[in-house]
């Protein structure tokens, strides 16, 4: 029984690693699981050299020379799916090498990008007149990521700044959440749902007033004596 459990626990561990490595794209994934994180590469690099490791960031700049191509990166933390994300503190830089060219133009200063490859030690270098210790990658894969474009928030008069494009605001005039009903004047469905005419009351046509009578001449005269 406790070895059925054993193969079990293993497999599960298996699936859940998969679906993990599967989140990030191509040329940054991978099935290892003791990546070295870049603040451990920085505190003892000896212990940690010839592993694998993946970091992001922004690069700082370029160097292509006839055998390989040097990008220095400022460092910044990962998302779930393998994405830098960027803000006001970075715990440092490293150096990605490439064995082929990129072209400076792509690879643009200020680009969030992310290698995957084998940490190879530190390189002595200069930031300014800062003496400077790389933690350096030797890159298998690289993903250069395209800038977001975020939708334009819009203002609610009660309910503040949303995005329209949200499952939870799908239509943010008529409600809000994943289940409300989007409204238009002949149609409506749920979300997600197959559209139905709305059945309408006809309205009552307005009720008629009886034609007036003309009266007759004798009448307008002896109403008229009557007057006077």
């Amino acid at each position: 029984m406790q070895q059925a459990m054993k193969y079990i626990l293993m497999a599960a561990a298996a699936v859940v690693i998969t679906g993990c490595a599967a989140r990030y794209p191509e040329p940054i994934r991978t099935d290892a699981t003791n990546l070295v994180e870049f603040s451990a590469a920085q505190r003892n690099a000896e212990a940690h050299q010839g592993q694998t490791a993946r970091w992001g960031g922004v690069i700082a700049q370029v160097e292509n020379s006839e055998q390989r191509t040097r990008i220095e990166v400022v460092n910044f933390r990962l998302n779930n799916f393998g994405r830098p994300q960027t803000g006001d503190q970075s715990a440092g830089r490293f150096v990605v090498y490439l064995d082929h060219f990129v072209d400076p133009e792509i690879y643009q200063r200020g680009r969030r990008i992310t290698a995957l490859g084998q940490f190879s030690g530190l390189e002595q270098g200069q930031i300014g007149e800062f003496n400077y210790h790389y933690p350096v990658i030797q890159a298998s894969g690289v993903e250069l990521w395209r800038e977001q474009v975020h939708s334009p928030s819009l203002m609610h008069p009660a309910y503040g700044y949303y995005d329209p494009h949200s499952l939870w605001y799908r239509n943010h005039i008529y409600g809000f959440g994943p289940y409300r009903y989007y409204y238009h004047p002949h149609y409506y469905h749920p979300w997600g749902a197959t559209p139905r005419r709305i059945q309408r009351p006809q309205p009552n046509p307005p009720a008629q007033q009886p034609p007036r009578q003309p009266r007759s001449p004798q009448g307008v005269i002896r109403q008229n004596q009557e007057q006077h």
